[in-house]
């Protein structure tokens, strides 16, 4: 081999060297910068984070309400002063107090339901109700009826519409509980 052969052989070498390297140069650039995603592309926003909520378990539902079509009990009067200790002790329920009493002031006559009167029926109807300290009857209830509904309804009438002297005890009128009236309605009157 001549110089002439080995020189050119040595430029060529020289040359593959140079273009070798400048192709990795150029690959690792584009690679760099080439292969990456552009700046100006969109990027995803990022996600928020997850909420946890703890869920409580519902309050328990309240109980069933029971309803019946029973009346309450009756309002009972005032408790009464203590006996004295040499008294007998009782487990009765108060009794309502009529000492005091009550005396009508207009003398309202029940009206005869007229279709009793056609009919030739008579009855008895008791009443209780309370009388306010200003003879107003109030809490009128029919106790016991003999003789059919129409003369409850004319009793109940006749004793609301009345008006009594109060009670009075220690010179104060007080609420009567409880005072009973019998109407009797008879053909004969």
């Amino acid at each position: 081999m001549t110089y002439a052969e080995q020189s050119d052989n040595t430029l060529q070498k020289v040359i593959v060297f140079a273009l070798v390297l400048a192709f990795e140069g150029l690959l690792v650039l584009a690679l760099l910068f080439g292969l990456s995603s552009p700046p100006d592309a969109p990027q995803e926003p990022p996600k928020p984070p997850v909420e946890v909520h703890m869920i409580k378990e519902p309050p328990p539902p309240p109980p069933p309400m029971k309803v019946t079509h029973e009346k309450p009990p009756k309002a009972m009067p005032p408790a009464r002063a203590t006996p004295p200790a040499d008294a007998p002790v009782s487990n009765a329920p108060p009794v309502p107090d009529h000492s005091a009493g009550t005396s009508p002031l207009n003398h309202v006559v029940p009206e005869y339901p007229e279709d009793m009167s056609e009919e030739g029926r008579e009855g008895v109807v008791s009443v209780a109700c309370d009388v306010e300290p200003t003879g107003v009857t109030s809490n009128c209830q029919v106790v016991s009826v003999k003789g059919g509904q129409a003369f409850a309804d004319a009793a109940l009438k006749a004793v609301r519409r009345s008006r009594y002297a109060p009670a009075v005890k220690n010179g104060v009128p007080v609420k009567e509980f409880h005072h009973l009236y019998t109407i009797t309605f008879s053909l004969n009157d």
